[in-house]
């Protein structure tokens, strides 16, 4: 079984950045949508960036962007990874790694009738997918049984399938269980009132890599 790989999003101050960085991870992600409630200022990005290891990947989580709005967020800060969460076409994300040779991660959302075609548009211009219900994120679940022939599809393209929507570290292991995700991505379910928490962000980690854990 190959490891799942983990992504924790959503964060907006340098010591929560520090925090996560001493736990084996492999992206964080920030949110650069107006008017989150964790969207990260374009003033406050290239510091938060500059706190992510070389190892990790910092990621730019964006909503329909245009390419001008992806182009000022990159001369801000060198993010590795563009994170495309709407109905972006695949000539943005053509353009995108072609102008700027980050990786790509686009979204896409759970219908009980997958639209095989649109998402092979997608092929040869993203690095990975995402499966969330909800287009910006909302932290809710969906039916999980509607994953596998998603990671069917993706699969099949050699594109891995990273999850979000919902996940906490007590029910990441039913998730993995049930999957066998390549990839996970949480922002909420790391968080206690509102803010991220050290202990849920190392519980949810130490439930996903298990042996690997260090």
């Amino acid at each position: 079984m190959t490891q799942t790989k983990i992504k924790l999003c959503g964060f907006k101050t340098i010591d929560d950045v520090r925090a996560a960085s001493q736990l084996p991870i492999d992206a964080i992600g920030f949110i650069l949508v107006p008017g989150r409630k964790r969207t990260v200022s374009a003033k406050s990005l290239p510091a938060l960036v500059e706190s992510v290891p070389a190892a990790v990947d910092s990621v730019g989580v964006f909503l329909n962007p245009t390419q001008q709005e992806v182009s000022r967020w990159l001369e801000q800060a060198p993010l590795t990874a563009i994170q495309l969460h709407g109905n972006e076409s695949p000539d943005l994300c053509a353009w995108i790694k072609e102008r700027y040779s980050v990786k790509v991660i686009k979204t896409f959302h759970p219908t009980q009738h997958p639209d095989v075609q649109q998402m092979r548009e997608y092929r040869s211009v993203i690095d990975l997918a995402l499966l969330d219900h909800a287009r910006g994120g909302t932290g809710t679940s969906y039916n999980w049984r509607m994953i596998p022939p998603y990671q069917a599809i993706f699969r099949d393209m050699g594109l891995p399938l990273w999850i979000a929507g919902g996940l906490t570290p007590e029910n990441v292991e039913e998730l993995i269980e049930l999957t066998e995700p390549d990839g996970i991505d949480v922002s909420s379910g790391i968080e206690q009132d509102g803010k991220k928490d050290v202990l849920k962000m190392k519980t949810l980690v130490k439930r996903v890599k298990k042996d690997g854990y260090k």
